[in-house]
């Protein structure tokens, strides 16, 4: 097939056709990352409504970047029948759905491996493609996971939970998906036989989430949630009020531990009982861990910001300022690191956000488009499949696909 769709080489990842189905987050953030470096990603949405994230007109600049739009209905006979020639071309298919949504309306996985037997397919659901059959119509969105999988419980104050935003859950799961459909895909060139994914979004949060849940599962132990940003299982870890802002700290090896108490006038405490040579860490359920932590917000509560962080770089301690949002674009690290990028929207506006991450040596990734406007590149995939003018405009006009470039 003739290609009429363009994507520059670069990245690990060129040469990689990807085809994702999926609104809001979770789902589209792994096949974004895909296209920052370097992959070919075809971005479906409906003919009725596009994606909701359209709504947050800046968000949605950030995380629609270097995509192409095809706008067309695949579960109808017409619009499955031109989706299964795209999948034809694809390495990788992701969708986002309630349970085997895809299952359910024709798109099995043994369909699209009739069409490309060495195809990656990651479904991904709030509850799974398989379980306790209410599950499997349910919707499920950050929180929803969040709260199902134990993770939410653990986050907040004493009094209530608190989600940790900005949609943690989301990101969580779609590293999971990014990581896993990479996974496969290496199998996949290797034996040209496809795999499917089961993602689902409770189980990402679970998995991240056991930290604190292994103590329980193994000695029935609870950690409560905590008021004042302080880690539960250990003191001289979260976060301290100094005189002028906030700082976060992470006390942890015995040269550290020793070097701060000794500063603090608390060494007396080392080399005997809890804390014998050699403490890595003041775990929250030795003698003087309360007693400690009172003494560790009496002691930079007398100290500034600038203070605490020369006091960390002398005593090889792992802290920082609490960075507020206007401080990021001046700090020093960012710049040299070229952590913002500006680049111009379908419309010609200025849009500034986040560079591509990691940094590849060798085959860095980058962002050459922005987020294309819906159905805007519908005609040029169409025809690439083998569609005749004609034909496509049969699809326009009986509303299988959108031509019309919508924002």
């Amino acid at each position: 097939m003739a290609k009429k769709i363009n994507t520059p080489e670069f990245g690990p990842l060129s040469g990689v056709r990807v085809v994702f189905s999926a609104m809001e987050i979770a789902g589209p953030f792994s096949a974004q990352m895909m296209a920052e470096w370097g992959a070919e990603v075809i971005w479906l949405e409906g003919t009725s409504y596009g994606d909701t994230i359209r709504v947050q007109k800046n968000y949605s600049q950030y995380f629609r970047r270097n995509l192409h739009s095809l706008s067309i209905n695949i579960f109808s006979d017409e619009g499955k029948e031109a989706f299964l020639k795209l999948i034809e071309t694809a390495d990788i298919f992701i969708e986002s759905s309630k349970g085997p949504s895809f299952a359910r309306k024709g798109l099995t996985d043994e369909l699209l491996w009739e069409h490309n037997p060495a195809l990656v397919i990651g479904h991904l659901s709030g509850y799974g493609q398989y379980g306790v059959e209410k599950y499997m119509k349910l919707p499920a969105y950050d929180h929803i996971a969040e709260a199902f999988s134990g993770y939410l419980i653990q986050n907040g104050d004493v009094d209530q939970p608190i989600p940790p935003y900005p949609y943690a859950g989301d990101y969580f799961t779609g590293f999971t998906m990014l990581s896993a459909t990479l996974a496969a895909l290496y199998k996949a060139k290797e034996t040209g036989i496809g795999e499917s994914i089961d993602v689902a979004m409770y189980e990402s949060l679970l998995c991240v989430g056991q930290y604190y849940m292994s103590d329980y599962f193994n000695e029935g132990k609870l950690y409560p949630r905590q008021t004042n940003g302080k880690d539960p299982m250990c003191a001289g870890v979260g976060v301290y009020k100094c005189s002028d802002g906030y700082i976060v700290m992470d006390l942890v090896g015995w040269k550290q531990v020793q070097g701060m108490l000794t500063q603090m006038g608390e060494d007396h405490l080392l080399g005997k009982g809890d804390y014998p040579e050699g403490t890595q860490m003041i775990l929250g359920d030795t003698s003087h861990a309360k007693y400690l932590e009172e003494k560790f917000d009496i002691f930079f509560a007398q100290k500034t910001v600038a203070e605490t962080e020369e006091l960390f770089t002398k005593l090889a301690v792992a802290g920082t300022k609490v960075l507020t949002i206007p401080e990021l674009q001046e700090k020093d690290q960012y710049i040299a690191r070229e952590n913002f990028i500006e680049w111009d929207s379908m419309d010609g506006n200025k849009v500034t956000g986040i560079n591509t991450i990691p940094k590849f040596k060798k085959n860095p990734g980058k962002v050459w488009r922005a987020m294309p406007n819906r159905g805007m590149d519908s005609e040029a995939i169409l025809s690439e499949l083998g569609y005749s003018e004609d034909e496509i405009k049969l699809l326009a006009d009986s509303g299988i696909v959108k031509l019309t470039a919508e924002k």
